[in-house]
C-alpha cells in the first residue's frame, strides 16, 4: 500500500510541477489575452515585445538600430523578402542555438500569415512549445537526480512552482539553457567511465552555453575536476572538451565566420551594456558608469583563479557537495554580473533544488519573490532602471539574499575540503 501511495504522491508532484507553471507561463503572456490583473510587466516578454515587435515592426527612426541594412527591411516589410536572418540581416543579441530557434519560429511564422500580428501568435506558440518541452526535460531530470543520486523525495520539485518559474518561464530562454545543463549533469553522474556519457554531457553543457553563455560555469567545473582528481581516465576528459567544442565554441566561431556584423554586435552589445538590477548599483548608482563592468571581471577572475589552487574538488567527492560547486559555479556568473536579469534565475533555481538544504531553500524562496516583482513593478514606476525606484528596490532584496546563500555555499564547501584534508592526512 506504501509504495503505491508514494507513486501517487511523485506523480502527482511530476504533474503540478509540470503542467502548472507551463500553462500559467503560456496563458500570462500571451498576446491578444487580457489579464484580470493590469500589470505590464505581468503581460512583457522578450519574445514578443523585447525582440519580435520591435525587430519586425520598429517605428521609423528605430529602424537603423535593428536592422543592418535598411533596405533589407523594407524589402522584407514589401513581402519582396519572406525570411530575414539574425546576425545577418538584423541585430539579435543571443548566442547561436537561441537565435536557430528564433529563426525556425520567425520563418514558419512569415510563411503561414500575412500580419505581423498573426505571425506574432504562430512565432509565440512555437517558441512556447520549445521552452515548455525543455521544462518537461528539466523536471524530469531533477525527479532522476533527486531520486537515483539524492536519494530525497521528490517533493523538493516543488521548489518550480516559484512564482519566477511562471512569470519568467515563456519569456526568454534561460529555461532552454538550463534544462540542457542539468540533463548533461545528470549524464556525467549517472553515466559510466570511458563511455559515451562525457562527449554527449560535453555536447550538452556545450549547447546551454550557446543557449545563454552564463552556464560557461559548470563547464569550468567539469574541466577542473577532470584535470585535478585523475579520477576519470583521459579518453573521459577529452571526449567531454571535444563535446563542448562542437556545441559551445564551434556555433560562435562559424557565426563569426559567416556574420561578423552580428557576432561583433553580441560582443559589444553585452559589454557596453547598463548595470541592469546588478549588485553593485548601491555603491555606484551611475548604471552607465564603467565600474560595475571592471568589477564583474575582477571578481569573475579572482573566481576562476582561486577556484583550482585552493577549492578544486576531490577525488570520490559526494554528490552532495559537487551540486553546491554547481550551484556556485552558476550562480557566481549571474549574481556578480553586471547584468542581473531577472529571468536569469531560471538557471540558478534547478541547482538550488539540488544543492541547498531545507533551510537555506526557505531563504531563496524569498529571494524568488523579490525577483518575480522587478518586472511586474517595472513599467508601474518612472526610471525603474535607477537606484531608489520600486522595481531596483526588490533587485537589491533578492541581490543581497543570493549572495548570502552564495557565501553560505562557499563556506559549506570549503568546510568539506578541509575536513576531506583532514581525513586524507589523519
Amino acid at each position: 500500500m506504501k509504495p503505491t501511495k508514494e507513486r501517487l504522491i511523485t506523480l502527482f508532484v511530476l504533474i503540478l510541477t509540470i503542467l502548472g507553471p507551463v500553462a500559467l507561463s503560456i496563458y500570462i503572456h500571451m498576446p491578444r489575452i487580457e489579464l484580470p490583473v493590469k500589470y505590464t510587466g505581468l503581460k512583457y516578454s522578450d519574445i514578443i515585445n523585447g525582440l519580435f515587435y520591435p525587430i519586425f515592426n520598429p517605428s521609423v527612426d528605430k529602424i537603423g538600430e535593428r536592422w543592418f541594412y535598411t533596405e533589407k527591411y523594407y524589402e522584407f516589410k514589401n513581402d519582396s523578402y519572406k525570411f530575414p536572418v539574425p546576425y545577418v540581416d538584423y541585430r539579435f543579441e543571443y548566442p547561436p542555438f537561441t537565435g536557430l530557434l528564433w529563426y525556425i519560429s520567425t520563418c514558419t511564422a512569415f510563411k503561414y500569415t500575412t500580419s505581423i500580428d498573426e505571425a506574432a501568435l504562430i512565432h509565440y506558440y512555437i517558441q512556447s512549445a520549445f521552452i515548455a518541452l525543455f521544462y518537461v526535460l528539466l523536471v524530469y531530470s531533477l525527479y532522476l537526480i533527486l531520486r537515483d543520486i539524492l536519494r530525497i523525495k521528490p517533493l523538493r520539485l516543488l521548489i518550480l512552482l516559484l512564482p519566477s518559474t511562471i512569470v519568467y518561464m515563456i519569456y526568454n530562454w534561460d529555461i532552454i539553457a538550463a534544462s540542457l545543463a542539468v540533463i548533461g549533469t545528470l549524464l556525467i553522474t549517472k553515466g559510466g567511465r570511458g563511455r559515451v556519457q562525457p562527449l554527449l554531457a560535453g555536447l550538452l553543457h556545450g549547447l546551454s552555453i550557446s543557449t545563454k553563455i552564463l552556464t560557461a560555469g559548470i563547464v569550468y567545473y567539469y574541466i577542473v575536476k577532470y584535470v585535478s582528481t585523475r579520477e576519470s581516465k583521459a579518453r573521459e576528459f577529452i571526449l567531454y572538451t571535444i563535446g563542448v567544442v562542437i556545441s559551445g565554441v564551434l556555433p560562435f566561431l562559424l557565426l563569426y565566420s559567416y556574420a561578423p556584423q552580428g557576432f561583433n554586435y553580441i560582443v559589444n552589445h553585452h559589454l557596453s551594456w547598463y548595470c541592469e538590477n546588478c549588485l553593485y548599483m548601491p555603491l555606484v548608482k551611475d548604471i552607465w558608469d564603467s565600474i560595475h563592468r571592471r568589477l564583474f571581471i575582477s571578481i569573475a577572475t579572482a573566481l576562476a583563479i582561486t577556484f583550482p589552487l585552493i577549492a578544486a574538488p576531490w577525488r570520490g567527492i559526494d554528490y552532495r557537495v559537487e551540486f553546491k560547486y554547481l550551484l556556485a559555479a552558476v550562480s557566481s556568473l549571474i549574481l556578480f554580473n553586471h547584468v542581473f536579469s531577472p529571468q536569469m534565475t531560471l538557471m540558478i533555481t534547478p541547482f538550488a533544488l539540488i544543492g541547498l538544504e531545507s533551510r537555506l531553500l526557505v531563504l531563496y524562496g524569498v529571494a524568488d519573490v523579490f525577483n518575480s516583482m522587478i518586472i511586474i513593478t517595472f513599467f508601474e514606476y518612472q526610471n525603474p532602471w535607477t537606484f531608489g525606484s520600486i522595481p531596483q528596490y526588490m533587485a537589491f532584496g533578492r541581490n543581497i539574499m543570493l549572495l548570502i546563500v552564495f557565501m553560505y555555499i562557499i563556506g559549506s564547501i570549503i568546510k568539506s575540503r578541509v575536513e576531506y584534508v583532514d581525513k586524507l592526512h589523519g
